[in-house]
Parts: C-alpha cells; structure tokens; sequence
C-alpha cells in the first residue's frame, strides 16, 4: 500500500452509510438516471408501507404511477430536468398529512430528502387562523365603536391617546395627526382645557379611573357639554397599558338643568316686585347668556306706542349697536317677515334658526336697518310675545350671535316659559298701579267726602244745643214730642259724626298720616270717665255696666286714642250685649296694663272671629245692627301703634271677651 496516497480506512464504508440514514428523522430516497430507486431509507419504509428489498432497482413511476402526474412528481422532472434544486409541499391525502420534498440533483440522479411538515402546517394554519379571528374581532370592534352613540378614545401608559372612533372625528372634525397624544385638548373650552388636563394626568400618574365634565367644539364652532370618563387598560399580568374612555354629549341635559335654574331664578326675580319694568330689565340680564347672546325687552303703552325697556348684550364690543336699537323698534303694522313685529301682530312665537343675510335682507326696515343688523352679526333669533288674559303686552327677542350658536325648539320653549311669567308680572304691575290709582281716588274722596260732610255737622250740632235749650222754656203740654225729638236728633248727628270720624281715621292710616300725641295717662281714671258717658245708654237698654278699675294705672299713651278705644268697645258690648250686663275690668302684669271688656250678648261665629278686625268686616248683618264695619279695625290699629295687642274670644249666644295688652311705655316708633 502505497504510503502516499489518500487513507480511506477512515471512509465509512456503504453499509455504516445506510445505517446512518436510517437513523435520521426524514425520508432519503435516492434515484438514477433512469428513475430506478437506488436507495430507499427506513423512514420512508414505514411511511410507504413497503421494505426497500421490494423497492430497490425498480422503476419510481412504475412503483407510484399516480406520482408522476402529481405535483412532486413535477418538482423531481424539473430538478432532473434542469439539473437544479427544487423544493416542494403539498398535502398527501392517502396520509393525511403535509410533506416537503427536496429534490437534489447527484452525480448518479437526484436524491430526494422528504419531511413530514403536519404539524408544522398545522400551526402556521392556526397562527393565521388566530390573525384572521383576530383581524375580525378588530374589524368588528372598530364597526362596533365607530357606530357607537358615543365617542371613544385610547391611551397608552404614557398618557398619550393612540386611538379615537369615528365619532370623535365626526363630531370634531379633527384628524388623526390633531388628535392623538394630547392633541384631543385642542378642541376643549379655553375656560375648561387646564383644569381637564391637570385631572386627566393626576389620574394617569395615579392609575385610577377618573369622571370630568367640559365643553368640546365641534366641528360647527359650537361649544357643548360632554362627560368624560374613563378607566386603567391591564394586562394578564395587571400592568398598566393606559386608558379606554367615552366621551358622551350631555349638552342638552345641562341646558335643561341651566334652564331650569333660569326659568327657576327668573320666577323668584318676577315675583319680587310689582314694579314690571324693573323686574323686566333684571330678567332681561339675567337671560344672557343663559338663553341668547342678545336679549331686548318692547312693551306696548298703554295709551299707545311702543317702549323699549331693556337690551342686555353679552359682548361690550357691541355697546353702540345696544344704544343704536332705539332707532329701530318692532312695528305692529307692515313688515311681515320682521320676527318681533310678527310676534306682536299674531301674538305667538317666531323662531328663525338661520337668520344669515339673506334674512336680514327681507325685514329690513330700511338700508340703515339692514347695517345695524349686520353690525351686530346675529345668525340666529327668537321673538316671543307677552301674552296675559288674551292680550299681547309686547315681545321678548333673544338674537344668537356667538359662533356656531343656533337656537332649537327647547331654547324657544324656554323662552316661551318665561315670557308666559313675564306677561303675568307685566299685567299684575298694570293691575297693582290701577288698583293704586283706584285706592288714591277713593281715598282722596273719603277725605273731602268726610271733610265736607263733617262741615255742616258744627253748626248743626250747635243749633240743635241751642234749641234744646230755648224748648226748656215752652210749655211741655204744648209741645210733648218736641224734647224727645230734640235728644234722638242730636244722638243722629252725634252718630254722623261718629261715622265721618271712622272714615277720617281710615284716609289717615291708608295714606300714612295716622298718628299718636303721647302723655301721662291714668287708664284706670280713663275707662271711668269713659263708662259714665255711656250711663244714659245703659239705662235705656236696661242693662248694667260694671267697672273694675285699681288706684291708679299710669302709662304713657295717646289719651285721645285710648278714650276711642274705649267707646268702640263698649258701644259694642252694649249693641251685641241684648241687654245684658257689661263688665269692665283693669289690671296690671309687670310692665303691661290689661283691659277687659265682657259681654254677655250673641256672641261671633267661630268663621268670623278671625276676621272682625279687618277692614269693612262684621260679624253680623248690618241690617239689623248698622254700622261700617271700621271700628274694630280702628282700634286695633290704633294699640297696634301703641304697641299693644288686642284680641276676641267668643261663642255663639254666650257672649265676647276683648282683651287689650298695653305697655306703660310704648316703642320709640310711636308718635
């Protein structure tokens, strides 16, 4: 052996090489040129199902006839063919499995290297059936939230948004590069962006969930409310990976709250006075901005015209328009399209949603009309009339001016609410200054009325007197009636002058004047002069009238009024007393002297108790008892100014008790 040349003890010898193969996890079948199988490995023994002893020397295609026609069958005649590598997979089905045979082009023919790829497939085919789901799962959540009534978004841990649905963009009108990381900001109110944002990265810095209300623009220019609220983004592991939130329009909720707090404010304003064009102006700025950016008040005068109350602008830039509106109030008659003048003409409401120039043109009353209302640049309006008992009293026009700003039927139904209270204010105000005008004309005619009936009274009175004393002298056979007709005249004329008395005093109250002249007074030395004067009646009636008084009771009061007071009491204990005895009683409690005056006559129903101390009131018919219903009233006004109380208790057929509280000193308001 030659030393020299190439040592093949070490070359592994053909069986050691089959051996080799054999052990390897794949088929290797080797092939001439012919296409006899020269090689058949173990792998593919079992795969085949048959031994390489009844394989080896014979023909591949006449073996597997169905082979040659096969798509393997094509990718071993094309690396024969054209002496190249060819790789090829398909699935077998007599195996049920996925196969990838490599075609090698030898010396000899081509050696085939075959894989079982099943399982391999079979995952790829479940990798792209988990994108697929996948993908449809995002296809359908992206439909799902681009659908959504609401606006949705999506951040990262960072705090910057990743993600907003088409809502979002729709309702905007931002794009995708304006809106995400902290873009989305942009679109919220300048008054309500730094303290959303100050929330929003306090709540991401903290990872907790989070709820805050502002105004977004929308695509319009129009600001409206939205709530947005959000929650922490976790991982399987609990990591924080962001946010997911809606944002929901609650613009008409909110309105609806802020009317109702507006109409709820202006109800309380209307209601505080019965002066209407001052309440009217109050509400007037109070409806801006609430409800318009401009709002002007036009009323009806009741001899004729047309008064512009108030006009109230949101925006001080527009103070020459304000003061410019004078010049151009609503008319009843002509213009059709105007909104104010058609709402006083038809006495209903008018709302113009887009009231551009094209508007402007048509009711406008003249070329410099039509500037005032350019300068002012509204684009939308209102035009309510004030509407009470079936009369129009003048119209409430609310104008839009702020960007984006247009009014809807919930905005005009507000504005009709109020102008529905504000028509009730106007007319109660007319009716309050009537009825004032009515109480003045009657008061100033009770005065004269009492003056000058009063007047002929003195003389009368004294001329009575005078008589009274020239019949002492006549012959009483001659002229028997003549003294008894003397005393019933002069207890007329007394009573006249009674009645002119009580009519004075109530012109005095009403109009103010009514007033005290105070003094040292013994009320116990007071209600005895005053019971004596009422002797010649009590015999006439054949009653009795008791008094008891202590020694003395000294306060400081009006003793003119006092003595009043006593003759309203005891006239009436002794016209409702049928008779019956009168008692009269003083005392004192601490600083308080107390009167009592009982009866024991028909009493008052219990319906009418509460109310004998007003005005032109009575208990019982004036047919049979006469009177004006005053006296009471005078009396308790008259311990009312003395700082006293007088009060009535009764029942039916068992008599009345007044009791009167007076103290010795009275307030330093009395007079």
């Amino acid at each position: 052996m030659d030393s020299s040349g190439p040592d093949t003890s070490l070359e592994p010898t053909a069986a050691a090489f089959a051996a080799m193969l054999d052990g390897v996890g794949h088929g290797v079948v080797a092939v001439d040129r012919q296409w006899r199988l020269s090689f058949v490995n173990a792998w593919m023994e079992r795969i085949l199902g048959r031994s390489r002893q009844q394989l080896l020397g014979r023909e591949l295609w006449t073996e597997f006839p169905d082979l040659k026609t096969s798509s393997f069958g094509d990718a071993y005649q094309r690396a024969m063919r054209d002496g190249v590598e060819v790789v090829h997979e398909d699935f077998v089905p007599i195996s049920n499995a996925w196969f990838e045979a490599r075609a090698s082009p030898s010396a000899t023919g081509l050696i085939l290297f075959i894989r079982d790829v099943t399982e391999r497939r079979r995952a790829a085919q479940d990798l792209k059936d988990r994108e697929h789901r996948l993908r449809e799962s995002e296809a359908r959540f992206r439909n799902m939230a681009d659908n959504a009534p609401v606006m949705l978004w999506m951040t990262d841990e960072t705090g910057a948004c990743v993600w907003l649905n088409r809502q979002w963009y729709d309702f905007t009108g931002q794009t995708e590069q304006e809106a995400h990381g902290l873009g989305w900001l942009e679109v919220v109110h300048p008054e309500d962006r730094e303290r959303s944002e100050a929330l929003f990265l306090a709540s991401n810095a903290s990872r907790s969930a989070f709820r805050v209300e502002y105004r977004i623009r929308s695509r319009h220019g129009e600001y409206r409310w939205a709530i947005d609220s959000a929650s922490p983004r976790l991982d399987s592991s609990g990591e924080f990976l962001g946010y997911i939130g809606s944002v929901i329009d609650i613009h008409e909720r909110k309105r609806g709250e802020e009317r109702l707090s507006f109409v709820s404010e202006a109800s309380r304003i209307l209601s505080e006075s019965l002066d209407y064009e001052a309440t009217l102006a109050r509400t007037t700025e109070l409806s801006v901005p609430a409800l318009g950016d401009w709002c002007m008040v036009d009323i009806l005068q009741e001899g004729g015209g047309i008064k512009r109350v108030k006009v109230v602008c949101a925006d001080p830039a527009l103070a020459p328009q304000v003061r410019e509106t004078v010049n151009f109030p609503p008319v009843v008659s002509g213009h059709p399209s105007h909104s104010p003048s058609q709402a006083l003409r038809e006495g209903r409401a008018r709302l113009v949603e887009d009231a551009g120039d094209a508007y402007k043109q048509q009711v406008a009353f003249s070329p410099e009309h039509l500037a005032h209302m350019r300068a002012i640049g509204f684009q939308s309006l209102m035009s309510v009339p004030l509407v009470a008992r079936g009369r129009t009293l003048g119209v409430i026009t609310f104008l839009a001016i702020n960007h984006g700003r247009r009014f809807t039927q919930s905005d005009l139904e507000t504005a009709e609410d109020l102008a529905r209270r504000a028509a009730l204010a106007v007319d109660n105000g007319r009716l309050y200054r009537e009825a004032q005008q009515a109480v003045r004309v009657r008061e100033e005619f009770l005065q004269v009325a009492s003056h000058e009936l009063k007047t002929p009274l003195t003389p009368l009175s004294l001329k009575l007197q005078m008589l009274a004393r020239s019949a002492e002298s006549l012959p009483r056979e001659r002229f028997p009636r003549l003294s008894g007709d003397l005393e019933m005249m002069k207890q007329q004329v007394q009573r006249l002058s009674s009645l002119m008395d009580e009519l004075l005093d109530i012109s005095r109250i009403n109009s103010g004047r009514f007033s005290l002249t105070l003094e040292v007074v013994d009320l116990c030395a007071l209600v005895r002069d005053s019971a004596s004067r009422f002797e010649p009646e009590v015999l006439r009636l054949g009653g009795r009238l008791a008094v008891d008084v202590p020694e003395p009771l000294v306060g400081v009061w009006d003793r003119q009024r006092l003595e009043q007071v006593m003759t309203n009491l005891l006239s009436n204990a002794l016209k409702y007393g049928g008779g019956q005895p009168v008692r009269v009683r003083v005392w004192g409690e601490g600083h308080l002297a107390c009167l009592e005056v009982r009866d024991e006559g028909i009493g008052i129903a219990p319906e009418a108790l509460p109310r004998i101390f007003e005005k032109f009131e009575r208990a019982v018919s004036d047919r049979h008892y006469g009177g004006l219903g005053l006296g009471l009233y005078i009396t308790r006004q008259i311990v009312e100014a003395l700082g006293g109380t007088i009060r009535a208790q009764s029942e039916l057929s068992r008599g009345s008790v007044f009791t009167m509280k007076l103290p010795l000193t009275p307030p330093a308001s009395a007079s």
